[in-house]
């Protein structure tokens, strides 16, 4: 059965290739369907009608069988709008001949031929055509007697075969291109959302632009002017330089989420999940944000094996943790303490950020991840760009992981991300590799 399946395709999909339209694919597979539903039944019947020595209505049937092999060659070598023409033709001339000399019941395979040409051509006037063709035909079929003898007609079995045949030909044409519409229709769709989807991404950018970007240089101005007066009065103050050192840090961070989180929506992008390292990435950005520790004299707790490592694109996998110690650090108060550890169950390896900070409210919990936060301050009024928890919870789906928060007001917050763990020869077979989009 699969190789029959097998070829069955092959010949369907005779003279298709991957550059054509759905719908202009579609046609030529369903001219090549129409061909070869033609081709065996004519050709039984020409042996049939030549054993009951009906030759002439046997040499109809055999020159209808050449024209339905003389389309999948012109299929074949990229002629469909010849194939097109003369497969309709040839069919409707066949049929109508075969009708009139030996009242066979080719007037319904005439409406065949109509369905068909109204469903391979967008040009209302071949659909004039044919309609006006068929009305002709199937008049001249009732006003005229047969030609040939009674005894050379065909039986009622055979008339009956044959309406049969042509009804069942006209659910598969009609239901084959219903299908057709159906798919149009849910790509219809699915392309309705993504650009749902990316119209709430541009008023999010335009959103964090006007809010988030713009405002804080236009403070970094205002600190710069007063910079130079400083260097010109010859009063600079070391506190007013890392004020204005930690304003340009924090709003760089900011820029480089929004740009990595704009880079990352583009979906025809897509970069492979490599094995990542964790100990070595958290202590890299535990140095990054040293200054800000230090300066709220804060205890790093870190406890992660240094063979703990998962599967994901690396790049995201920084930007997610550096957002969520960065979160860490703004809420935690003075002389407080960050506690950065890793639990493993079947399926993830979960990096858990623990503080002591200010918490969160249940109900805002909900939202931090979904929704756009407005513009927050930490404990010693550090800046936020809200765009942090939404971009790593994007980040985070797209490496197949999860994320989880656990906060009580006034006392704390654990956030824990947990990304696919790296397959071993202990478990080989858990996580599969993926591609991060």
């Amino acid at each position: 059965m699969s190789y029959i399946q097998k070829y069955w395709n092959i010949l369907t999909n005779i003279g298709t290739h991957p550059d054509m339209s759905y719908v202009n694919l579609k046609r030529i597979q369903m001219v090549n369907l129409i061909a070869m539903l033609c081709l065996l039944p004519t050709l039984c019947f020409f042996v049939i009608n030549t054993v009951d020595q009906r030759y002439l209505l046997s040499t109809i049937n055999l020159s209808n069988s050449i024209c339905s092999i003389s389309v999948l060659f012109l299929q074949y070598d990229g002629k469909h709008n010849f194939a097109k023409a003369m497969l309709l033709v040839s069919n409707f001339i066949f049929f109508f001949l075969g009708a009139i000399l030996f009242k066979n019941g080719g007037e319904y395979f005439l409406l065949c031929t109509l369905i068909a040409s109204m469903l391979l051509y967008d040009d209302r006037r071949i659909h004039i055509i044919f309609c006006l063709a068929t009305a002709i035909a199937i008049t001249l079929l009732y006003f005229y007697p047969a030609i040939v003898p009674v005894a050379q007609r065909v039986p009622k079995l055979r008339l009956i075969f044959n309406i049969c045949n042509a009804l069942a030909f006209i659910v598969i044409a009609v239901n084959f291109f219903l299908q057709i519409i159906y798919n149009n229709t849910e790509k219809i769709e699915e392309q309705r959302r993504k650009l749902e989807s990316i119209n709430r991404d541009k008023e999010k950018i335009f959103s964090i632009v006007a809010h988030d970007i713009k405002s804080p240089f236009a403070s970094l101005e205002a600190l710069v002017l007063m910079l130079r007066d400083q260097i010109l009065n010859n009063n600079i103050s070391k506190e007013y330089i890392q004020q204005l050192y930690q304003q340009i840090v924090h709003q760089n961070q900011a820029l480089d989420d929004f740009l990595q989180w704009g880079s990352s929506s583009m979906r025809g992008i897509t970069s492979p999940a490599t094995l990542v390292v964790i100990e070595p990435l958290v202590h890299d950005i535990i140095n990054l944000f040293a200054d800000q520790i230090q300066a709220k004299q804060l205890k790093i707790e870190i406890d992660i094996p240094e063979s703990t490592h998962v599967l994901a694109n690396r790049d995201h996998t920084i930007i997610i943790l550096r957002n969520l110690i960065s979160n860490a650090i703004k809420f935690s108060y003075v002389a407080g303490k960050i506690s950065i550890y890793c639990t493993v169950d079947e399926n993830y390896t979960h990096i858990h950020i623990q503080d002591e900070g200010i918490g969160i409210n249940p109900s805002k919990s909900a939202l931090l991840f979904n929704v756009i936060q407005h513009k927050s301050f930490g404990t010693e009024d550090e800046p936020g760009s809200g765009l942090g928890l939404v971009l790593c919870k994007d980040l985070i789906e797209r490496n197949k992981g999860v994320v989880d928060i656990q906060s009580i007001p006034h006392k704390g917050s654990i956030f824990t991300v947990g990304l696919p763990t790296y397959p071993t020869v202990d478990n080989p077979t858990k996580i599969t590799a993926h591609t991060c989009y």
